[in-house]
């Protein structure tokens, strides 16, 4: 996965919206139907991480929201016969933050971080049924990578579009553009997808399930940029009763400045370095019973033959 993400997908042609590499993954463990089934029925499992869709519209989870009172504090837990009822309805089912929840996962997730100078990926498992998914027509503002893990989805590619952060969901047909190709997606097929490509996706068989990382350029985005700029301009602004021309000028020139371009870098440093704590945080394991464990386990062993 590492290589067709790093050596083809990305060194593909500026023209190419997509790659899409059947069969890449012989027997893929990196995340199983048993897993989400694992996950989903932890009762302590955090509902801000999972997302039920029935027929297009998200569903209010806060019926499966239970709390037990301990020493008066109260704990939350999940009720898992709201989510078995949804799922046998035909729900979809979007579990988010599975790069905190899986170690293989994570791994994937901090390699791809290296694509570009702040990446961020975002892994998320989607589970849909024949005839409910849980986005429709829709286009991603960053780069994706889907590997599917089990059953089969059609994505149905239209050709990439000029970059927006507005009305990107619920897209109608004309509004998606021209179709550029057809995938059913299989276990162990992988697909990169640029940012910008309009895309909708039909489950053909009883059930899919597929990861994706959404590779989020986490630079400092333009509320950023223009925040700094501000301050900028609060130490050194124009006299009263000038143009707006002469504003955006003013503010133009002071992105250009030596000073300006330092605190520039200095914050994409910060920022880089807390999502770099992030994957160290996320990927951190207790281990402090192994040896108790170990050390049970060999107390209760059988003494060795050759020995006696």
């Amino acid at each position: 996965m590492r290589d067709f993400f790093f050596k083809q997908a990305s060194s593909l042609p500026p023209e190419r919206s997509h790659l899409h590499h059947p069969g890449l993954i012989k027997d893929q463990t990196i995340f199983r139907l048993e897993d989400l089934r694992r996950h989903l029925n932890n009762p302590f499992l955090q509902l801000a991480f999972l997302q039920i869709v029935d027929r297009g519209k998200i569903v209010d989870m806060q019926a499966a929201r239970c709390v037990k009172i301990v020493q008066r504090r109260p704990i939350e837990f999940v009720n898992r016969r709201v989510l078995q009822e949804h799922l046998e309805k035909g729900a979809a089912c979007l579990l988010e933050g599975v790069d905190i929840l899986e170690p293989q996962v994570s791994l994937l997730a901090a390699t791809l971080d290296r694509a570009h100078s702040c990446t961020f990926s975002n892994a998320v498992v989607f589970f849909s049924q024949r005839g409910n998914e849980a986005y429709r027509g829709h286009v991603d503002t960053d780069d994706v990578l889907a590997i599917h893990l089990a059953g089969s989805k059609k994505w149905r590619l239209h050709s990439r579009q000029a970059p927006r952060r507005a009305h990107l969901v619920e897209l109608e047909g004309s509004e998606m553009g021209p179709v550029e190709a057809e995938i059913i997606m299989r276990p162990g097929d992988a697909l990169f997808l640029r940012s910008g490509t309009p895309h909708q996706v039909e489950t053909v068989g009883d059930y899919s399930l597929h990861l994706s990382f959404d590779l989020c350029d986490r630079a400092a985005a333009i509320e950023a940029v223009l925040d700094l700029l501000v301050k900028h301009y609060d130490r050194d602004a124009l006299r009263p009763y000038g143009t707006a021309q002469e504003v955006l000028e003013k503010v133009t020139s002071l992105g250009h400045t030596e000073t300006f371009k330092r605190e520039f870098d200095a914050l994409q440093q910060q920022r880089k370095s807390g999502y770099e704590e992030f994957r160290s945080v996320a990927a951190s394991r207790i281990t402090f019973f192994d040896r108790l464990i170990e050390s049970g386990q060999a107390a209760s062993r059988p003494p060795d033959a050759a020995a006696g």
